[in-house]
C-alpha cells in the first residue's frame, strides 16, 4: 500500500512540476508581449513628437536635453556634441 501511495505522490509531483513550468512559460509570454506593446507605444509617441517638432532631430535632442531626459551617451543619436550645452527653449 505504501508503494502505491509513493507512486501516486510521485506522479502528482511530476504533474505539478509540468503545470508550474507551463504557468511560468505563460507568465514569461505575457511579460514579453507587454514589453513589446510598451516599446511600440514609445516608438509611436516619439515619432509623433519628432513630427511635431518639424522632424529636426537636433531640435528634438535639445528639447530632451533641456528636460533632463537625454544622457550624454545619447547626444550622437540627435546630432549633438558634448559641447552643445545651450538647450533650446
Amino acid at each position: 500500500m505504501s508503494n502505491v501511495k509513493t507512486t501516486t505522490i510521485e506522479k502528482m509531483q511530476a504533474k505539478r512540476a509540468q503545470l508550474d513550468a507551463r504557468i511560468q512559460q505563460l507568465k514569461n509570454k505575457q511579460t514579453s508581449e507587454e514589453r513589446k506593446k510598451d516599446t511600440r507605444r514609445k516608438i509611436l509617441v516619439g515619432a509623433f513628437f519628432i513630427q511635431l517638432l518639424g522632424g529636426d532631430l537636433k531640435r528634438v535632442g535639445n528639447r530632451l536635453k533641456a528636460a533632463g531626459m537625454l544622457q550624454p551617451r545619447d547626444y550622437e543619436l540627435f546630432g549633438l556634441d558634448q559641447a552643445d550645452s545651450q538647450p533650446e527653449q
